[in-house]
């Protein structure tokens, strides 16, 4: 097991949490159980193409990552391999939500045991939570986690949207590190909530709204595309940080836009969040694999398509 690294502190997280943050697939074998050499040949080959302290950030069993098709042990099994392959050389955040306080706590005793920089945990779903229900929820956890922090994931298509005067008391808890945002909209709500907690945690936009989240003082953004491509979102995390936001929006609009539009329609004929990423990665030449039912794999006029675009937009293949 590699050095744990430091406590996971409000000092540090605009750092730490800066970049692009990856929400990592999980690989499956033909069998569909977990396939932990593919999950390493995709994590090195991220941080070799720039994923690293101060550019980047991984995301481990997210929804990117189909949390929902995984058991804990498999969620326990991604984590731990992760870390052991990254071996510090870049923030590992891991996705903790489940309707199940005890699931939550579980994985934050665990992410403290190996090392996680943080853990990402929205309000409990499902049964639609009171603001005390969420309140509570972030207190257990927050009391539970002695050195992971805390990402807060503002999940309002879920049932549950942080008013304000709640998600300042959230964001004032001592393991708090940063807020994943977004809003119904991406006007004034959305603004406001990055302007008004940037300065206290590490902001990631979680809204396709990155040059606009950089210019309010956003630190890092979500990122798909970042997964089949990590030299490009470097190069715009580059272009923010140097207060390039016109050449910034250019890039944007001209390659991620149009894989923003192909992940959307693709949303319309599969649900969870991977078959597209699957399906770019053995484009590119890189370990893709099959989908967790209820997802499906994509088909081949979706793949002809998906071609057509990765080239229209210049990802190098391997």
């Amino acid at each position: 097991m590699p050095p744990l690294p430091a406590m996971a502190e409000k000092s540090n997280c605009h750092a730490m949490l800066a970049g692009p943050m990856i929400p990592v697939i999980t690989h499956y074998n033909r069998d569909l159980s977990l396939d932990l050499g593919a999950l390493a040949a995709n994590l090195e080959y991220l941080i070799e193409h720039g994923i690293r302290t101060g550019s980047g950030v991984l995301l481990i069993a997210g929804a990117g990552g189909d949390f929902p098709m995984l058991t804990p042990e498999e969620r326990r099994a991604l984590i731990a391999s992760a870390i052991e392959i990254v071996r510090g050389r870049c923030p590992v955040v891991i996705g903790a939500q489940s309707t199940d306080l005890r699931v939550v706590l579980e994985l934050a005793h665990f992410a403290d045991e190996v090392g996680a920089y943080a853990m990402q945990i929205s309000a409990p779903y499902y049964y639609p939570p009171s603001g005390d229900d969420v309140l509570r929820w972030f207190e257990t956890v927050n009391g539970a986690a002695k050195k992971t922090g805390i990402m807060v994931y503002n999940t309002w298509w879920h049932g549950y949207h942080f008013p304000f005067d709640l998600l300042d008391r959230v964001i004032g808890m001592d393991r708090v590190v940063s807020l994943k945002w977004s809003t119904p909209s991406s006007g004034l709500d959305y603004q406001e909530g990055v302007a008004r907690y940037a300065g206290s945690v590490a902001v990631v936009d979680n809204a396709m709204q990155w040059p606009v989240s950089a210019m309010l003082g956003a630190s890092g953004f979500i990122t798909h595309l970042g997964t089949v491509w990590p030299e490009y979102v470097g190069s715009v995390h580059s272009l923010l940080k140097a207060g390039c936001y016109k050449e910034a929006l250019e890039s944007v609009r001209e390659k991620k836009w149009p894989w923003a539009r192909f992940r959307i329609k693709m949303a319309g004929y599969t649900g969870g969040e991977a078959p597209p990423v699957r399906a770019a990665l053995e484009w590119c030449g890189r370990p893709g694999g099959p989908s967790r039912p209820p997802s499906r794999d994509l088909g081949g006029a979706e793949r002809r398509e998906l071609s057509a675009l990765l080239q229209g937009i210049g990802v190098p293949r391997t």
